[in-house]
C-alpha cells in the first residue's frame, strides 16, 4: 500500500516512511510523479492523505473526512453566461473519479471512528476570495471540499486498475483568507496520528 501526500508539512515525520511517497502541489505533479512511482513498483493501494479548504456549510476546521468522489471542478471554460465544463464542451470528462468504499471502511477500522463523506473539488487555484467561492460552487455544485490534487489521483488510480482512497483534514474555510480561519497546526495535530495509525496497520 502507497501512502501520498502533496506538500512536506502533510507528512511530517511520516516522509521518514518508505511507504510514504510526496508528490508535489497540483494536478500536474501529483499525476506525474504517481504514475512514475506506480508505473515502477505497483502499489495493491493508493492512500492519498492531506489536508483541505472547506466550502461554506462543509466540515468545520480540523475536522477528518473521507472524499468519495472527487472532480477536475475549473476544467473548461469560463463564458459570459457562466462556467462550459469540458463534458459540455464535448472535450473530455472531469469526474466524479470515485474512492474505493472498501479501503473507506478500512481506513474508518483503523481508527475507530466513523468519518463523514465528502465531494471533492480539486482546482488549480484554491479560492481565496468570496467571488472565487462563488465561481467554483457553481463549476462543481456537488463539492463540499477543495484541493489541489485529490481527482489527479483518482485519475490516475483510475486509468491503471488501483484501488484508491483520500483521507483528508480541513485546514480552512475557502473564501476571503483574512476570515478563512486558517488553522494548518491544528489539522495536521489530526492528521499525522491517523496516517500513523494507517501505516501501522
Amino acid at each position: 500500500m502507497l501512502f501520498v501526500h502533496a506538500a512536506p508539512r502533510e507528512a511530517g515525520s511520516l516522509a521518514a516512511e518508505p511507504r510514504v511517497l510526496e508528490l508535489g502541489v497540483g494536478k500536474v505533479a501529483a499525476t506525474l510523479a504517481l504514475t512514475q512511482r506506480v508505473l515502477a513498483r505497483r502499489p495493491a493501494a493508493v492512500v492519498l492523505f492531506g489536508v483541505a479548504g472547506s466550502h461554506p456549510g462543509g466540515p468545520a476546521i480540523a475536522r477528518p473526512c473521507l472524499v468519495e468522489a472527487d472532480w477536475l471542478a475549473d476544467e473548461g471554460v469560463w463564458a459570459p453566461g457562466g462556467f462550459l465544463s469540458l463534458e459540455q464542451l464535448g472535450l473530455g470528462r472531469r469526474g466524479p473519479f470515485v474512492a474505493d468504499p472498501q479501503l473507506g471502511a478500512w481506513v474508518e477500522a483503523r481508527l475507530g471512528v466513523a468519518l463523514p463523506r465528502v465531494v471533492g473539488a480539486t482546482v488549480s487555484a484554491c479560492s481565496g476570495t468570496d467571488a472565487q467561492v462563488r465561481a467554483a460552487r457553481a463549476a462543481c455544485p456537488e463539492a463540499s471540499v477543495e484541493s489541489m490534487e485529490g481527482a489527479a489521483v483518482g485519475a490516475v488510480c483510475a486509468a491503471l486498475g488501483i484501488p484508491w482512497v483520500q483521507l483528508r483534514v480541513i485546514s480552512n474555510r475557502t473564501g476571503d483568507r483574512d476570515r478563512a480561519g486558517w488553522d494548518l497546526d491544528a489539522a495536521l495535530a489530526v492528521l499525522h496520528p491517523a496516517v500513523r495509525r494507517l501505516l501501522d496497520g
